[in-house]
Order: C-alpha cells, then structure tokens, then sequence
C-alpha cells in the first residue's frame, strides 16, 4: 500500500489535532501535568504526574499511550472522558452479581434473606494460604449486606 503526500499530511494534521486536544484537556486540570515523553517497551508515552494521588502503591505517575491518545481523542468529549479514566473520576459501575453456590450460576440481586447470608458466610472464609484477607473484601462484603 502506498500512501500519497496528500493523504500523509492528512494523517499528521489528525495526529497533531487530537494529540493538541488531550494536551489543551490536561493543562486545563488542575491536578494533573504532563511531565514528558518515555519511550518504555519502543512505544512512546507520555508521563503525567497526578497530584492528586500521594507517591506509593497506587502512584502518582500515569503513562498514556500516544498512539491510544491519537485513536480515541478526537474533540473536546473524548479527552474529557479520557481525563476522567486517568483520574478515576468515573462514574460507578453496576453489575448484576452472579455467583454459583447452589450447583448452577444465578444472580444474587433476587435472593432470599437465608441464600444471602450463606453468601455472605462464605465470602468471609479465608481460603489462601497467607491468611491475609482478599483485595476489597470489605467492599465486597458491603455490596452483600446491601442485597
């Protein structure tokens, strides 16, 4: 396949137009700024620090694929909405809770009060080895109750 002069300005321009856009939506954050460019694993990103996140296991730095900036940014919306996934800001999910304690998979939302807590009691069992409790078990164990 060859591609025309006409048809690589073309690609450029885009690339150029939402690579400005998701540059113009981060300067308007107050919390994040782009700290530069990285070229980990030869695919160049940028790196974007998020001070509204504290340095530790969750991290404060973000890298951002160029080449997922140029597919999926093109208007204002778009780098809004990818703002909001860099920043977590989302709004929640709701998920029909599906689990197959009883033989088959059925969904927890319409059960009784007595196959809820047997839920609930097994989601409190502890079955690995280190005895540490699983990642968002509270969380989990309140979305049970909520049922």
């Amino acid at each position: 396949m060859t591609v025309t002069l006409k048809e690589s300005a073309s690609i450029a321009e885009s690339v150029e137009k939402s690579l400005t856009i998701f540059v113009e939506a981060v300067e308007l954050s107050s919390d994040l700024e782009i700290i530069g460019t990285a070229l980990p694993n030869s695919e160049e990103v940028f790196v974007i620090r998020d001070y509204s996140k504290t340095e530790g296991i969750e991290g404060a730095y973000v890298e951002v694929s160029i080449d997922e900036i140029v597919q999926k940014v093109t208007d204002t919306d778009k780098a809004q909405e990818f703002i909001n996934v860099i920043q977590n800001d989302r709004k929640p999910i709701v998920l029909n809770g599906i689990t197959r304690i009883v033989g088959y998979y059925s969904r927890v939302n319409n059960w009784n009060k007595s196959k809820v807590g047997e839920l609930r009691d097994r989601a409190k069992g502890s079955y690995g080895l280190t005895g540490k409790s699983p990642l968002f078990q509270d969380d989990r164990l309140g979305m049970i109750d909520s049922l």
